[in-house]
């Protein structure tokens, strides 16, 4: 009895649709990585993005000196004791001192003061923070910076690494390998040191604490109170 011939031709298109069929299961991982890839990239440029649109205060550059903001022969000068960490620091800066600044710094009426004051229950985050912010003034960028800083509250503790100040640097636009020689070598330690002891000195106890020629508002939220306390001093010294 002869052997039944093989039908070489069915083989050939079972090895051929076999491997056409590996080759589409391949082609789609391919296709879902590739998609996936996309999409988180899409995700870090979207958050990227969101990150950089901080923007630089609307003053005078020549006004801006490190920490300090608005016509230096003010006769005003608020002075705001902050902390980074401070989750009622980061509601006075988005609440109140865009008011103040457009009201009162922009026109050259006041002179606008951030002072540090980290405290230590927030700590290390808090003193991270401080001398970061005071490495970013050496390159004129306190203020974008100072934002930033508050904006990655929500991150707590380690939103405030070396790692990620130097990141919130880069962000912004500054020097960030600069900034993190700045805080390697501990620049601004003692100065942040003596703004607490000031602080403290003071009799400051809260953060926000925010005076006006050396008075303190006993409601930092207040902006009518503010504005009639800085009212009156422009009044008696004749603007």
């Amino acid at each position: 009895m002869s052997a039944k011939p093989v039908n070489k031709s069915r083989v050939s298109s079972r090895k051929s649709g076999g491997s056409q069929s590996n080759s589409i299961g391949l082609w789609i991982v391919g296709v879902s990585v590739a998609v996936v890839v996309l999409v988180v990239a899409l995700m870090m440029i979207s958050s990227r993005q969101n990150v950089i649109a901080v923007e630089t205060p609307d003053v005078q550059p020549e006004w801006i000196d490190r920490t300090t903001m608005g016509n230096p022969d003010a006769s005003v000068v608020v002075q705001a004791w902050e902390d980074f960490l401070c989750p009622s620091c980061m509601q006075w800066t988005q609440m109140i001192e865009p008011r103040l600044v457009e009201d009162y710094v922009k026109p050259g009426l006041v002179r606008f003061e951030f002072r540090q004051f980290p405290l230590q229950s927030h700590a290390p985050g808090s003193i991270n923070a401080a001398l970061a912010s005071e490495c970013a003034a050496d390159q004129g960028g306190f203020w974008i910076y100072h934002t930033r800083l508050f904006q990655a509250q929500n991150s707590g503790q380690s939103g405030y690494t070396l790692d990620r100040l130097v990141q919130y640097a880069d962000e912004v636009g500054l020097d960030g390998r600069t900034l993190l020689q700045c805080m390697s070598g501990q620049n601004y330690a003692a100065q942040v040191n003596d703004s607490v002891n000031q602080a403290l000195a003071l009799g400051l106890n809260a953060t926000p604490s925010v005076l006006v020629n050396g008075k303190r508002m006993t409601d930092p939220y207040d902006y009518e109170a503010l504005q009639q306390e800085i009212d009156q001093l422009l009044a008696a010294a004749g603007e």
